[in-house]
């Protein structure tokens, strides 16, 4: 496989937009900018658990061309599939950047999977993105969508080829 095949692979096994119907079915009600942020929230969590699992299973040029790569697949779709017309993609992948330094202090810290979500609806809840009566919701919701563990055996089967 390809470095980017292997992007591409990971970035269809991460949630993309997410709907409000889903949003809904958690019993979140949220404005369309709420929505647009929980979105964001989940993919960053989402490309940390990728990140995590590159450093692992790959030597360090391997992470940074697969990570490359799927950067520039989310730039591609960042209005289309990840549906954030109107926000900077910059502005998210420093933001992103950010978030992934917070969740790495969370698991340096000996925190689980469980307590990267928590510290993501945190993020949320202080964001002004849920309130914080909707914060076992939002956690609930972090935890069903974002594959940890399908990320994991994913990356620890890859065998990169040059491209």
């Amino acid at each position: 496989m390809t470095p980017s095949q292997a992007a591409e692979a990971l970035y269809a096994m991460i949630p993309h937009a997410v709907p409000r119907a889903t949003l809904e079915e958690y019993g979140i009600d949220t404005t369309p900018d709420q929505a647009r942020q929980i979105t964001r929230e989940v993919l960053s969590l989402s490309l940390f658990w990728v990140h995590s699992a590159l450093q692992v299973a790959l030597p360090k040029s391997s992470q940074e061309r697969v990570f490359g790569e799927l950067r520039q697949r989310l730039v591609k779709s960042w209005q289309s599939e990840l549906g954030q017309e109107g926000q900077d993609v910059q502005e998210y992948l420093e933001e992103m950047e950010s978030r992934r330094s917070s969740y790495d202090g969370v698991v340096q810290e000996r925190g689980t999977p469980v307590m990267v979500s928590a510290e993501a609806a945190s993020i949320l809840e202080s964001g002004g993105a849920v309130p914080s009566e909707d914060r076992q919701k939002i956690l609930a919701l972090l935890l069903d969508l974002v594959p940890v563990d399908p990320i994991g055996e994913l990356v620890a089967e890859l065998n990169l080829t040059d491209e």
